[in-house]
């Protein structure tokens, strides 16, 4: 069975008449058919309504014509993305198999994706199993550097890493003979970086956090502790709300060092004022329904 193939050429009958005019597809062909802008629109990709249990087909259809009477004609032996147009040969009996389809990674999802998108959606992944072999080497190797860098062993969970080991997967996937050392870069471009990076998630989460606030659906939560070690006191601050599709958003605004004489409600407030206004919300404290933040920056900032 061929079903990963995207160059395998499908005759069809182009109506009406079925049994005058026939016409050879292939996947290639269709894609550029389905990517061309006019006005007829006489290529699409319709919904499976057939009987399904894969996820695959939530981002995938099947390409159908215009015929003459108006009404869209599958194109048998073909398969399409809703978004990017991509198209590959598929069992049209049913038999064909989704894997290849649930590898597709579309790339006008990708590029219309912003960075807010990118942190606040989970992205759905395809679950791919490593052979014993490969797992064990994977094991051994996070294992070593656990042990040599003397880093916790919970690391191997972080976020973070996940986040940089996906990265390093797709740009594998977009360069070839890419090397580790290609990728890393310096501890001084990472401090650097760092404020470059701050500067610009501020400037993209702006605009969302002063939505909220004039909504007056921002909730904010400042709190303070002190490191006991080093004597330093800490200041954050996190902002809770619910989007538009009843999903509860919780962002960390700041850590930071808290560098005020003292811990009192003023004091406090002054600190807390410094951080909103990187965000623009410092108009929203002034106004006459800001009394309720001050009493938790009160509550918060007793001894």
């Amino acid at each position: 069975m061929d079903d990963t193939g995207n160059s395998s050429p499908i005759c069809i009958a182009d109506s009406p008449p079925q049994s005058q005019v026939k016409q050879t597809f292939t996947a290639a062909s269709i894609e550029l058919m389905l990517k061309r802008k006019d006005d007829k629109n006489e290529f699409t990709v319709m919904v499976n309504n057939l009987k399904k249990s894969s996820t695959a087909w939530s981002n995938f259809g099947f390409p159908a014509r215009l015929d003459a009477g108006g009404i869209y004609q599958r194109i048998d032996g073909f398969t399409s993305c809703f978004q990017c147009k991509t198209t590959y040969t598929f069992q049209s009996d049913g038999t064909g198999s989704t894997k290849h389809l649930l590898r597709h990674i579309c790339s006008k999802v990708q590029t219309s994706e912003g960075p807010l998108e990118k942190l606040f959606k989970l992205k759905k992944k395809a679950v791919v199993m490593l052979n014993s072999t490969d797992s064990t080497t994977m094991k051994d190797e996070l294992t070593k550097w656990v042990c040599r860098s003397v880093r916790p062993f919970n690391i191997v969970s972080d976020a973070g890493l996940k986040d940089v080991l996906q990265t390093v997967l797709d740009l594998g996937k977009k360069y070839q003979d890419l090397n580790s050392t290609d990728l890393l870069v310096t501890p001084t471009t990472i401090g650097k970086n760092v404020h470059q990076l701050a500067e610009r998630y501020r400037s993209l989460l702006q605009p969302l956090l002063t939505e909220q606030a004039e909504n007056n659906c921002l909730c904010l939560c400042p709190d303070l502790w002190n490191d006991e070690y080093r004597k330093v006191n800490y200041l954050g601050l996190t902002a809770v709300f619910t989007n538009k599709n009843y999903e509860l958003i919780s962002i960390d605004l700041c850590c930071c060092e808290y560098q005020e004489i003292d811990k009192s409600g003023d004091s406090v407030l002054r600190a807390i004022r410094r951080q909103l206004d990187l965000y623009g919300l410092t108009p929203f404290m002034d106004k006459k329904k800001s009394y309720l933040l001050l009493i938790v920056v009160l509550i918060f900032s007793r001894p």
